[in-house]
């Protein structure tokens, strides 16, 4: 069979992959340039970068066992790395139940109960059904406190979540501590995973593989219509610029001016995937449409300095108009990036919001004076060059009860298939979930054919 696969991120590039090994013929079609979405990189110091912050934890099988599939098993590291919390002008540490109970802003008895309910959520098992019903504030205010949740839990829920930050499932909490506690070794040693070289050297092992299986990848491609005919999809159409381009790549559109398919993947957003065609059922587009999604703005800075000795820094003083610090060469060696330090900015925000329309100059003057709260001795001076990158589709924010409104792969319109990040609930994204997504798929479009 002829599959299109709309999007190259890991996905997309899964599937390809997948399909092609099950003997299919596929044409992954890439609306940017380059293939990996946010975990696309760039150079940086003779190096490569990914664009968004990304790392494995211990349980994400999925993707290393990819990465040994494809011969890259001995590019897979297992790096200590350390988390911590600005709050109340001061960098804590957050490691593990000595650090949250040194973590004085909270009472002595809040503390305990902090601890306890973290501890909980951990080891339970098979509680899906239970905590997707109620939302994580009205938790946690129950049984870890006011107090935890106003000066621990709550800025990083809204930091996240913006104005939804109170209405997001239990679920979500237990999920991330359970995956984060899990890549804990001790009570108070974490390791995650990240592969030497960066994400792209399974990016490129990916689209070098799927090319060698017959398939194609056409970047710069996007995607303008799904052609559905007698209730399937049978194509793809494309504006003139994008279309000239792909024949001078041997491939040729129909009498009809689309490029027919016999199979269709779609792994764009929801939002996206919907302004390609018309055709689904409202019961459809409304199980699309239950899950919104959270922009993302990142600002990379490139220093002459390091700004702490954590990794991943929660920023949980609401005054500071970003949620974290992910400093990289706090957890892969600045050696790597020439003996530069690297840091992430990172922001979840609505596109709707002012930091979202920003420039990278705009964003930096206005982080500055939060950079300078974590840091105080923190100067532009340190600055030798930053990046700026950003995604409307970044977090998916899920309702409550939403097992019961996921949007099936195989969508009401024969030969059509979904496949983002809305489907991989009770995870919320990563890496590691996109590939298994992309086996997914393969596997559903392979056993219809």
């Amino acid at each position: 069979m002829n599959i299109a696969i709309i999007g190259g991120g890991f996905a997309g590039l899964t599937a390809a992959y997948e399909l092609g090994k099950k003997g299919h013929r596929t044409v992954l079609f890439e609306r940017m340039s380059e293939l990996g979405g946010l975990a696309g990189t760039f150079e940086i110091e003779g190096a490569r970068l990914e664009r968004g912050y990304h790392h494995w934890f211990t349980s994400d099988t999925h993707i290393v066992d990819l990465m040994g599939e494809l011969g890259l098993g001995d590019r897979v590291m297992w790096i200590a790395s350390k988390t911590g919390l600005f709050y109340g002008g001061k960098i804590w540490n957050w490691m593990g139940p000595v650090d949250i109970m040194r973590f004085t802003p909270l009472p002595f008895v809040d503390r305990i109960r902090l601890g306890l309910t973290t501890f909980y959520l951990q080891t339970r098992r098979n509680k899906l059904a239970e905590y997707e019903k109620i939302t994580a504030v009205s938790w946690l205010k129950k049984y870890a406190g006011r107090q935890a949740w106003e000066k621990a839990w709550g800025p990083l829920f809204w930091g996240k979540f913006g104005a939804e930050a109170e209405n997001i499932p239990l679920e979500w909490l237990w999920y991330k501590t359970v995956l984060r506690l899990g890549s804990r070794k001790g009570l108070q040693k974490e390791v995650l995973g990240y592969p030497r070289g960066s994400f792209q050297v399974l990016i490129d092992a990916l689209e070098q593989a799927v090319l060698k299986q017959g398939g194609r990848v056409a970047k710069g491609a996007s995607v303008s219509r799904i052609v559905v005919e007698e209730g399937a999809a049978c194509g793809l159409r494309f504006d003139d610029a994008a279309r000239d381009s792909l024949r001078s790549q041997g491939l040729e559109p129909n009498a009809g001016g689309y490029f027919p398919f016999d199979r269709v993947v779609c792994t764009a957003p929801s939002f996206a995937t919907l302004r390609l065609l018309d055709e689904l059922p409202d019961w459809y587009v409304a199980k699309m449409k239950a899950a919104k999604y959270m922009a993302a703005v990142l600002v990379i800075l490139k220093l002459k300095h390091s700004m702490s000795p954590i990794y991943w820094l929660n920023v949980g003083d609401r005054s500071i108009p970003f949620v974290a610090t992910i400093e990289q060469t706090n957890f892969i060696a600045p050696e790597v990036y020439n003996g530069k330090r690297i840091v992430y900015i990172s922001n979840y925000l609505a596109p709707s919001s002012p930091y979202f329309q920003m420039s990278r100059d705009e964003l930096f003057d206005a982080y500055l004076p939060g950079l300078r709260k974590i840091a105080p001795e923190f100067s532009p001076d340190w600055v030798e060059e930053y990046w700026h990158f950003k995604e409307a589709a970044a977090q998916p924010i899920v309702p409550l009860n939403y097992s019961r409104q996921i949007p099936e792969y195989q969508t009401p319109i024969r030969h059509l298939y979904l496949a983002n990040t809305t489907q991989i609930y009770p995870e919320d994204r990563g890496t590691n979930y996109s590939v298994r997504l992309g086996q997914i798929v393969a596997r559903l479009v392979d056993e219809e054919i």
